[in-house]
């Protein structure tokens, strides 16, 4: 939340290149080119705006090799910027592999935290969070504990005591203070608030990633029943809404995506959701 309270934001920006909704003039480049030329512009776009920028892995591995030379290369310049990464990676191994997973994507491509899948348990999250510890700078882990997506309850939600409530049990027996929070924090949609409230009643000292706002129509006054009791405690994120603004706003992608940027800052700031 540093950087939160430094941007005075709590808005999170989605890094996902998809290159059909490129503008005209890079739909021409080889795809890993555009997707470089294009999430750089919004970078610089919108760093005025968002406390943290979330790239989202697989949409640059698809690339090929090439494409995880930008995803690196967007870690190296969301850094020069002063923007903290988080790598949306939803890994879900354990032992030698989820260490892999983290030293590459914590240490290696220098992301300040990761998404994490716990459906394998405490193994699939201690080695993300023990390499942030190690490495000590600031970072963590979000574990998916109610995510966005349509079909998400008829899972996490359909046994007693719901799956989403371990995970949130998990997430505060591995979460050390850090600060304000626990260094594990939780990933929390935006689409069903009073799922939401739930894992607030269960983790009031972490740190919420909240996917959902936006073109998955999770609205600013969604986001209320998921802040602590200081008014903060969340980063909300928000991708296609803000990259591909430029397809309603027609002029410079850069320049529509900063608007979209501003423009949901306000909107979070004014409904009351805090850093």
């Amino acid at each position: 939340m540093e950087s939160a309270r430094r941007k005075g934001s709590p808005l999170v920006v989605g890094l996902d290149p998809v290159p059909t909704r490129f503008p005209e003039h890079l739909k021409g480049l080889p795809g890993p080119r555009a997707a470089l030329e294009f999430c750089l512009g919004v970078l610089e776009a919108v760093e005025a705006y968002a406390a943290a920028v979330k790239p989202q892995a697989a949409l640059f591995e698809r690339l090929g090799p090439e494409g995880m030379e930008v995803y690196a290369a967007l870690i190296s310049a969301a850094g020069d910027l002063d923007l903290p990464v988080i790598a949306d990676v939803k890994r879900g191994d354990i032992g030698p592999v989820a260490a892999a997973y983290a030293e590459a994507h914590l240490r290696l491509y220098g992301a300040a935290s990761v998404t994490v899948n716990p459906y394998m348990g405490a193994d699939a999250v201690l080695p993300f969070l023990e390499e942030a510890r190690r490495l000590d700078a600031g970072g963590g882990v979000f574990v998916l504990v109610a995510t966005s997506n349509p079909s998400a309850e008829a899972l996490q939600g359909a046994t007693d005591p719901p799956l989403r409530d371990l995970a949130a049990r998990l997430v505060a027996d591995l979460g050390r203070r850090d600060g304000e929070y626990l260094d594990a924090g939780a990933v929390v949609g935006a689409t069903r608030p009073e799922v939401g409230r739930r894992v607030r009643e269960l983790l009031p000292d972490a740190l919420f990633l909240c996917p959902g706002y936006g073109a998955q129509g999770g609205g600013a006054g969604k986001i209320l029943p998921l802040l602590d009791s200081r008014g903060a405690g969340v980063l909300v994120n928000s991708s296609r809404a803000i990259l591909y603004a430029h397809e309603n706003e027609p002029g410079d992608y850069r320049r529509a995506a900063g608007e979209a940027a501003r423009r949901t800052r306000e909107d979070l700031l004014q409904a009351g959701v805090g850093y």
